[in-house]
């Protein structure tokens, strides 16, 4: 097959030049369109319920809201985690889907079951958008003069500017944040309520009576037929005055008579601060109390197309929408990380393909032939392209960041190297010049005797990565683009030396084997000439001693790599830079918001001091979508940074974080700041439930029982070395005013205990009855009692409920009113409530931290009865992939290995060509103890790359030894081991210096975007380089160590 592809391209030489333009063309179509992303989208299918129960405390929305969600869900197939969030007024409940459930599935099995969940009636349950947890693509604030109040701005965002950008294509949900939302409040007290016999209910009920449209179907009038339609819904702040409670002696008694009606503010849940210093200046443009829209990409999505659509309706709104002095402006961007994300990439692969262009020419000592080899580089990526927009795998870090064009060259370096000495070896045989006739035979002839060893390298390299495809979760999501791209590239590479590349060497090469003169096709380069003259030199000599040299060879192997492998810690990704920081601050548990808004300034200010920092963005509590589930004494502080290259001080990010970190915990002692970054938090938190790198999950029923055991176990994990930012998750109790109703004394005055909840309901926290319809805006209308009659203790104690007989009876005479503590937060998974014990880990490795702290657990704390404990966190990921590849590595070999045998015929061939990935592992060991890395996933994804890489060397010196045995007779030995790997010298050579050379840009590539790519680039590079240096003189000893007493045939 593989023979006859070569014979029929150099016959058919038009049709194979144009099937590579063709190739070239809908490549860069391809490139065009293809989807690109600074980051994939890690997470589970999962979907997340959010259930709004307005006024209710933690305890009441569990048992209400949460619980009986979670028992219709329970049934819920394919699901692996069970998670939820109950706070005051807010239910989050989210289920973590099995691979292979897409994401409409998930949420139309979650639908089903909603619906048959008996709740309350003023529960709002709804599904949250269909969004990743790197959904989040921008943000943006209405900046505009300090003549518009903060509840003017808020209308213009909730009835304007969301209603606008959600419209655009590939938006999942825009979530508003901060700002004072508009509410018509009916504002009244007892003493104008009771002057006329009436009560609160009246009131209520009044407007609830007095503010709906009807129809009443149609009316004919001769052929015409006219809708009917019943008009009496409020209108505006006349229509809520003028409505009719009562009547007293004829006289009407209006809303007007009994309260005053105000355009008034809703109660707010958080605040949102920002601060943005003009990049052309120094000065600081800053609002107390301001509005943040986020914006969030529906998943599957191409990020850089939907940032593109969001900027051109912004500016559309910022010209045709809003007021004069009023404008929204970016504050988060994430085209930015991609487009820096993407320059990082470019600048790696554009340095790595020069250097293997100038390793070409200095090792093949022409050109044009330098020149045919590279142009696999730029075909076999576009064909890359071409299958990633046919799959559907996005352009990010991981899966474009680790391509080796080094690796991508090597078969047709071997093509053009064999291709080359044959045209020379014939020239000057015939000692005149070729007919084009000859010239295609000896080239056909040539590719073909290499053409089979080629396809079987190509072929293992490709399998070598399948353990990778074998990863779950969020390491496959991760990694298994990076293999089908370098699956597809690698494939694409070959084909085209197959075909292409004999094609184009009987272009150029024509006219200089035609002439009859003894010209040398290439020139000699004499550096490398000797070092082959000394190569052949000192083989020779390691050949009379053989065994030495395999045990030596092996010693040194086996010592270097088990000395680096103990030496090593171990992680599961090393951390991403955004180019921004992500800070979490938790303030005592129960602080009212007032409160806690004092100290955003004071952050604020003290983060605007470092000059790198181009933005602080704060948020406070939670947003009304409830999509947060925080209270006020939760923020969340976004600081985003200028570019590094700009940076006035020769700092470091690190440093950076240090810095800020000391001069917050020094303005605000005792207060708990958690650093990380916004995608990784929203990555860590949607796969673990936790933002830390450490999370022990404590299960259980008893709230106090697993916060004091979850205090045992921080008392010890955050003694060990490493641990920074420890704590228990959850917060607190929070102090609650409970009123307890007196039954027995209800009852003696007939009232019912709904009657004294919906009054005090009303009077202090505020009732819902209706809406207000101002064109296409809502507004909520709301009845209360005035500030003085609901915000002590006396007069909660003193608030009148009228019995039927129309006493006024004191609350404090039907109702036990006390102060007690309850939960703030209550968090469950899979049934049982839970409390996490969170750290983050600093100065070590996560593998040597993780067991050093279960041990001391498990050595200084007994579990309770009743109790369970889970250790989460990215350690997790890592030893399941780990545990993945124990089982399909052994199974990639064996797989490699009778491939092997398929070409070869001879087990001692295949252990031949195999042996070199012990030694190019203990040299990726050693290179990531010398550079002080931890082994991690993406260090490990490198071994895997190793298995083909060192395999392929093996097989061509294999072959080619085994093709000079042949034309021998198997005579001369020794004399055709060091003849084949002198011959071999110069393709080997070149095969792995390339592979490794280049990968040495990604090696050292400090931009954003290059930190996953540092530990596999390492591992390959520190693998190929040891391999280089020992193979050349241990595979021909071993060989020749194997056979030397054997009879050849």
């Amino acid at each position: 097959m593989i023979d006859k592809l070569i014979e029929t391209s150099l016959k058919k030489r038009v049709p194979t030049v144009l099937l590579a333009l063709s190739i070239f063309c809908i490549g860069i179509w391809s490139w065009s369109n293809l989807k690109k992303e600074a980051y994939p989208d890690v997470g589970d299918t999962q979907v997340t319920v959010i259930a709004l129960f307005p006024g209710k405390a933690a305890l009441e929305v569990e048992r209400q809201i949460t619980l009986p969600l979670e028992r219709e869900l329970n049934s819920v197939p394919y699901v692996l985690t069970r998670r939820s969030k109950t706070i005051f007024g807010l239910s989050i409940l989210q289920l973590i889907f099995e691979d292979g459930v897409t994401d409409f599935m998930a949420r139309q099995l979650v639908l089903e079951k909603i619906g048959s969940t008996n709740l309350p009636e003023e529960a709002d349950v709804n599904l949250a958008p269909l969004t990743g947890p790197v959904g989040e693509i921008y943000r943006y604030t209405i900046e505009a003069g300090e003549e518009w109040t903060s509840m003017d701005l808020r209308t213009l965002q909730d009835w304007v500017i969301v209603p606008s950008l959600r419209q655009i294509s590939g938006v999942a949900d825009v979530v508003n944040f901060g700002g004072l939302t508009k509410q018509y409040h009916i504002i009244t007290s007892p003493n104008r309520i009771y002057r006329y016999n009436l009560t609160l209910q009246d009131v209520i009920d009044a407007l609830q009576s007095n503010n709906r449209n009807t129809g009443g179907h149609t009316l004919i009038r001769g052929d015409q037929g006219f809708a009917v339609r019943g008009l009496g819904a409020i209108q505006n702040m006349d229509d809520i005055r003028n409505t009719v409670v009562a009547s007293s002696g004829g006289t009407p008694i209006y809303i007007g008579n009994l309260a005053s009606v105000e355009e008034y503010p809703k109660r707010p849940d958080g605040v949102f601060s920002y601060a943005l210093r003009d990049p052309n200046s120094s000065k600081i443009r800053m609002r107390e109390s301001g509005i943040q829209g986020l914006i969030a990409m529906r998943r599957g999505e191409n990020p850089s197309e939907v940032v593109d659509r969001i900027k051109r309706k912004i500016e559309d709104i910022n010209r045709k929408s809003l007021p004069e002095g009023v404008r929204l402006t970016a504050t988060y961007d994430r085209s930015d990380l991609v487009q820096y994300t993407v320059r990082t990439i470019s600048r790696t692969l554009f340095e790595g393909v020069s250097i293997v262009v100038l390793v070409l020419i200095f090792f093949i000592g022409s050109i044009r032939s330098a020149l045919v080899v590279a142009c696999t580089i730029p075909l076999s990526l576009l064909f890359a392209f071409t299958m990633m927009k046919i799959t559907n795998i996005p352009a990010n870090l991981l899966s474009l960041g680790a391509i080796d064009f080094g690796i991508i060259v090597d078969g047709a370096v071997v093509i053009v190297d064999n291709i080359s000495r044959k045209y020379k070896e014939a020239k000057e045989e015939k000692r005149s010049g070729l007919s084009f006739k000859e010239m295609e035979e000896i080239t056909i002839a040539s590719t073909k005797e290499v053409g089979t060893e080629i396809f079987f390298s190509i072929s293992i390299i490709i399998l070598a990565y399948l353990p990778i495809f074998t990863f779950q979760r969020i390491e496959g999501r991760l990694f298994s683009p990076m293999a089908f791209t370098l699956a597809f590239a690698i494939f694409g590479s070959m084909f085209i030396a197959l075909t292409l590349i004999p094609v184009l060497m009987t272009f150029l090469y024509r006219s200089k084997l035609e002439q009859s003169g003894n010209e040398s096709l290439e020139w000699k380069n004499p550096v490398f000439q000797k070092i082959q003259s000394f190569y052949s030199d000192f083989l020779s000599i390691r050949l009379n001693a053989p065994g030495k040299v395999v045990a030596l060879s092996l010693a040194f192997v086996v010592g270097i790599g088990t000395y680096s492998y103990f030496k090593l810690g171990t992680e599961f990704l090393p951390e991403l830079d955004e180019g921004s920081i992500n800070i979490r601050c938790f303030f005592p548990s129960g602080i009212a918001l007032k409160s806690s808004e004092k100290y955003i300034s004071i952050i604020r200010n003290k983060i605007l001091k470092n000059e790198p920092v181009s933005s602080v963005l704060i948020q406070l509590g939670r947003n009304d979508e409830g999509t947060d589930p925080y209270g006020p004494n939760r923020m969340e502080i976004l600081i985003g940074l200028k570019d590094y290259s700009t940076w006035k001080e020769n700092i470091s990010k690190r440093h950076l974080v240090e810095r800020i970190k000391k001069e917050l915990q020094e303005t605000l002692p005792g207060t708990n700041f958690l650093f990380s970054q916004p995608i990784l938090d929203n990555v860590t938190e949607s796969v673990t439930g936790s933002v830390s790198d450490l999370a022990i999950l404590i299960n259980g029923e008893d709230l106090d029982a697993l916060r004091n055991f979850g205090k045992e176990i921080l008392s010890v994990i955050s003694e060990i070395r490493g641990a920074t930012e420890s704590g228990i998750e959850q917060e607190g109790d929070q102090a609650q005013l409970t009123i307890a109703i007196d039954r027995k004394q209800a009852a003696r005055y007939g009232i019912n205990a709904s009657e004294i909840l919906d009054t005090m309901e009303a009077a202090i926290g505020g009732k819902k009855v209706g809406i207000l319809y101002d064109q296409s805006r809502r507004f909520e209308i709301v009845v209360r009692y005035t500030n003085d009659f609901r915000s002590s203790i006396d007069s909660v104690q003193t608030l009148l409920i009228t019995s039927p007989s129309g006493a006024r009876i004191p609350l404090s005479e039907l109702a036990k009113i006390d102060f007690k503590d309850g939960p703030t937060i209550i968090q469950r998974q899979d049934g049982k409530r839970q409390i996490s014990v969170r750290t983050n880990i600093r100065g070590r490795d996560q593998g040597s931290f993780v067991a050093e702290a279960k041990q001391k657990v498990e050595e200084k704390i007994k579990i309770p009865e009743g109790i369970e404990i889970h250790w989460g966190g990215q350690f997790e990921n890592l030893n399941r992939a780990a545990l993945r590849l124990r089982f399909v590595i052994p199974l990639t070999l064996i797989a490699i290995f009778f491939i092997l045998y398929a070409l070869f015929r001879s087990p001692q061939l295949v252990f031949l060509a195999m042996s070199g990935i012990p030694i190019s592992i203990g040299g990726g060991l050693l290179a990531l103890f010398f550079r002080d890395m931890n082994f991690s996933v993406s260090a490990g994804v490198g071994f895997i790359s190793l298995f083909g890489i060192s395999t392929m060397t093996g097989v061509l010196f294999v072959s080619r030894l085994m093709h000079m045995l042949k034309k021998r007779g198997g005579k001369n030995l020794k004399t055709s081991v060091l003849d084949a790997a002198v011959i071999q010298f110069r393709p080997r050579i070149m095969t792995i210096l390339l592979a490794l050379l280049g990968l040495i840009p990604a090696t050292i590539a400090k931009g954003i975007g290059s930190d996953v790519q540092r530990p596999l680039a390492t591992v390959i590079v520190g693998g190929l380089t040891l391999e280089m240096l020992v193979t050349l003189i241990y595979l021909p000893s071993l060989f020749y160590f194997m056979e030397r007493n054997k009879d050849i045939q």
